[in-house]
């Protein structure tokens, strides 16, 4: 992510999290200067009444480390990027889309995990239905329980945007349908995320969505931040963001697996 603060850049990069958002909005706010973000170019703006914003910047380059192992040699994984194809998911204030965000995030948990040895099975790779075009709400559902069943998968992970009718909303929270290593998985799932991202800890808790409930294996669904709050939005639809939350969701899968 870059800060540019009334026309100068800062001159390092700096990780995304929601308390240097915070921090940055409650500054302006003292200031009496403006706060604005550009999730398309990952830029936030600080600049006083009397300067205009410059329309761009270059755009950085994603920097994605993980060390090469072994450590989830034979384990099958199946990730679920929410919505896709005519389903949208929610939109956030700056219009980006849910179904943009948990796909560049699986798509980058699913490099992490292979490099893992893992065994990946994705719902969908690309912006399109999972069942068939024009599927039904249901359809689609029904669909990616299927995928991960037909997978004999170990673990199945849902990835998803909360949203709220208020831009106040925030935080985490990861949902299971209550049995034991569901409720594992979503605890250090969501340990991690609260951790690396500084959002609210909204808890893992129970509930019946469908896709966890109709799973047969150890599943999760994933609320990872409000698109709905302009700062989490942040968070989700930026490079740096997306990557903070693959390696979180990565690490939890990690130390679920261990002995």
């Amino acid at each position: 992510m870059r800060i540019v603060i009334d026309g100068q850049k800062v001159p390092v990069n700096v990780r995304v999290s929601r308390d240097l958002l915070m921090t940055l909005k409650a500054m302006s706010q003292t200031l009496h200067w403006r706060i604005t973000y550009d999730t398309a170019n990952e830029l936030v703006y600080i600049y006083s009444p009397s300067y205009v914003v410059p329309s761009s910047l270059d755009r950085p380059a994603p920097l994605i480390e993980e060390p090469e192992s072994q450590r989830l040699l034979g384990k099958i994984i199946c990730l679920d990027a929410g919505h896709g194809g005519n389903d949208p998911g929610a939109i956030g204030p700056s219009k980006t889309m849910e179904k943009d965000n948990t796909l560049a995030i699986v798509l980058l948990l699913r490099d992490m995990l292979e490099s893992n040895g893992a065994t990946v099975v994705l719902t969908r790779d690309t912006d399109r239905n999972v069942a068939f075009p024009d599927s039904s709400a249901s359809e689609e559902l029904a669909a990616r329980v299927e995928i991960a069943k037909d997978a004999n998968a170990d673990i199945f992970i849902s990835i998803h945007n909360d949203s709220f009718t208020s831009n106040t909303a925030m935080g985490t929270t990861t949902f299971h349908y209550g049995d034991a290593k569901s409720k594992k998985l979503a605890s250090l799932v969501q340990k991690n995320l609260v951790a690396e991202l500084g959002t609210k800890d909204n808890s893992s808790r129970f509930a019946s969505f469908y896709v966890i409930r109709y799973s047969k294996i150890t599943a999760i669904l994933i609320e990872v931040a409000f698109i709905s709050n302009p700062e989490e939005e942040v968070l989700l639809s930026s490079i740096d963001g997306r990557s903070k939350i693959a390696e979180s969701i990565f690490q939890g899968i990690v130390n679920y697996f261990k002995v």
